[in-house]
């Protein structure tokens, strides 16, 4: 559900930034391409991927890490609160697989 909600704002905002009406540095069209990984590894998520949401914690670490190291960037609360509900969704997914692999086959 992060994933979506993220996604979600992402493409506004860089559709918004694309057509020219908000203007802020490291918003440009290429924010739509990281809308479209959002909303690519929310689907898989969404369909329960151990590999979409150990990859959706990965690249919102990596993109974190990378936007500190910017120095036109700026801390966000937000985004750590969207790393933080990554983090807890991958570990359910994890317990969740492994619980219905332990329970017996029903005939």
């Amino acid at each position: 559900m992060a994933a979506s909600i993220q996604a979600g704002l992402t493409l506004i905002l860089g559709g918004l930034a694309a057509v020219g009406v908000f203007v802020t540095p490291g918003f440009d069209a290429w924010v739509l391409l990281d809308a479209a990984i959002l909303a690519g590894l929310a689907y898989g998520v969404w369909k329960r991927s151990r590999v979409c949401a150990l990859l959706l914690l990965t690249y919102a670490i990596a993109n974190e890490v990378y936007l500190a190291l910017q120095e036109t960037s700026h801390f966000s609360i937000i985004r750590l609160i969207f790393i933080y509900f990554y983090f807890r969704g991958t570990i359910q997914l994890f317990r969740e697989h492994r619980s219905s692999a332990t329970e017996p086959i029903k005939t």
